[in-house]
């Protein structure tokens, strides 16, 4: 028997222009045959290999995205971007571009990503591209925390999205960063992450994860959360732009050829992958791999994953918490267990469970470092969340929870406008409403003119109505997003008098559709009008108007 390659001709059986022909020439038999058969059963696999799948999550820019797609044939590899899919989830969460009657939190990040794993789903590369503090985010405005990643790796119904991958980039900041201290202060590292683009209050939660006791490594982290795959790439330190990595990358995958290829020999191999690690010399970019269930940390990682196994009691969970607790290192536990209060209130324990929360509140030793670390602390998502874990355990009062907020969010009024400060003010007032400690002078005029500073305002929510007349000013934006924010803080200051109403009927026919959506809900939402704001409606929107009607 005789196998041979050649191509494609006649009825015989081929796969992208090759055919593999079977010719009795001479009786084969013993090894020589099962050699040969295995030759033919090898190559008719290879050929009907199905595609592999590459799982990405942007969320600064495409760029880096674009060279790998660019580089992986389409025959070869499925590219399933999540990114769109995510930024939609968490617009949904913020309430701000869902219905406009239903503005309340009904989801997110988090369980969005949890409704990813399928049982379908197999990721064989996973890339993470944008900005990262602790967090993934950018300008596309969604994010994602470790711990969101952390909880679903523990999943079984995740192990395709975090365990089956043979490579993970993580192309962002200090992903795989150490806790170990270089040649730089923590002040001289925020500096260069201030230099580098970051906004201060991000900056100030990478130094405080990347030096202080808060938290594991980023590196030990992201070792938990893709258990299992042999190569992780990612930055010990600061990353080069998005620019700079996309050139890198390109030259990378260029050097490579066929990658299919090379991730089938590569299969299960921890070693240096020099081609990429040559392609960016000079970077910090490093290499690891995911832990395994012989490491010394999978033991704490056991106990992470039963802390956030669902099938599990609360009582039994809550003793897991008790023990992380009671240990000296607690502090690199404290995110994980902030986001399982998080998704268990503590004032929906009954029970037992309530006489083990009562236990927990009692550690003063935990307690003393938690309210020493929140005092030191600059205003920050950090802060607050340390903050409201302190509450959550009722280690300080509501009171003294509000005045931390109004403390906090004076503070962010006073600095410069940044897209991390906003997102500081809406999770502050996502805990504690402090609307009403704020009138319309403290509000600079900056912020009516600015997409960034209308959400600022849509999450403050100054209870001071003379700030409504003054959000007026957001629907003349020529940006879109102005205008959506715009719409959207009024839509939550019902009632809105007369002088406010008539200005906004003249914006009913706004080009943006969920600035208009938002525009229209609010004279619906508002019974009874007047007479003269139904004829500014009329002027603008007979259909509108007639829906009015009494």
């Amino acid at each position: 028997m005789t196998v041979s390659v050649r191509p494609n001709v006649g009825e015989q059986a081929c796969r992208r222009g090759v055919v593999i022909s079977m010719n009795f020439v001479a009786p084969l038999s013993g090894p020589a045959f099962v050699r040969a058969v295995v030759l033919v059963l090898a190559w008719t696999l290879e050929a009907h290999a199905a595609p592999l799948r590459v799982c990405a999550f942007g969320f600064n820019s495409d760029g880096e995205m674009t060279v790998i797609k660019s580089h992986l044939s389409t025959d070869e590899f499925d590219f399933t971007d999540f990114s769109a899919d995510l930024v939609a989830a968490q617009a949904s969460y913020a309430g701000a571009f869902a219905s406009p009657a239903v503005p309340e939190h009904s989801n997110d990040a988090g369980s969005w990503l949890l409704n990813q794993c399928q049982p379908d789903l197999r990721c064989d590369i996973v890339v993470y591209s944008g900005e990262f503090a602790g967090r993934f985010f950018g300008r596309y405005g969604s994010d994602l925390k470790v711990q969101e990643l952390e909880e679903a790796s523990c999943q079984t119904r995740c192990q395709g999205l975090f365990h089956e991958a043979q490579e993970v980039f993580l192309l962002a900041c200090n992903t795989l960063a150490t806790k170990d201290r270089d040649n730089r202060t923590p002040q001289e590292y925020l500096q260069v992450l201030l230099d580098h683009g970051f906004d201060h209050p991000a900056a100030e939660r990478v130094v405080e994860l990347r030096y202080g006791p808060l938290g594991p490594s980023f590196r030990e982290s992201f070792r938990r959360i893709f258990m299992g795959v042999p190569r992780i790439y990612g930055f010990s330190s600061v990353a080069p732009n998005a620019e700079v990595t996309a050139s890198r990358l390109q030259k990378y995958f260029h050097s490579m050829g066929d990658y299919r290829r090379y991730l089938k020999k590569a299969s299960g191999d921890t070693g240096p992958n020099r081609k990429l690690l040559t392609a960016f010399r000079w970077t910090s970019l490093v290499q690891t791999s995911g832990m395994t269930a012989v490491d010394p940390q999978a033991a704490e990682r056991d106990l992470i994953c039963g802390m956030y196994d669902d099938t599990r009691t609360v009582v039994q969970r809550l003793r897991i918490v008790e023990k992380l607790l009671d240990r000296d290192d607690f502090l690199s536990f404290l995110p994980s267990i902030q986001l399982f209060f998080k998704r268990h209130p503590p004032q929906q324990f009954e029970g037992e469970a309530r006489q083990v929360f009562i236990e927990i509140q009692r550690n003063h030793v935990a307690r003393e470092q938690v309210v020493r670390l929140v005092r030191d602390l600059d205003v920050s998502v950090l802060k607050m969340e340390l903050a409201h874990f302190e509450r959550d355990l009722e280690w300080i009062t509501s009171d003294e929870f509000r005045r931390l907020a109004v403390d906090g969010a004076r503070q962010l009024l006073a600095k410069p406008l940044t897209s991390d400060a906003v997102d500081v003010i809406c999770d502050i007032t996502r805990r504690q409403p402090i609307g009403d400690a704020f009138r319309s002078e403290d509000v600079p005029e900056v912020m009516f003119h600015d997409a960034q500073g209308l959400r600022f305002v849509a999450c403050l929510s100054p209870a001071d109505a003379r700030v409504s007349p003054r959000l007026l000013a957001g629907l003349q934006s020529e940006d879109p997003w102005a205008r959506r924010w715009a719409a959207y803080a009024l839509s939550q200051r019902l009632p809105l008098d007369d002088a406010v109403l008539e200005v906004l009927a003249t914006h009913l026919d706004d080009t943006c559709l969920d600035a208009r959506e938002r525009l229209r809900w609010i004279f619906k939402a508002q019974r009874p009008l007047s007479d003269g704001v139904r004829q500014a409606v009329r002027a603008n929107d007979l259909h509108l108007a007639g829906e009015l009607q009494p």
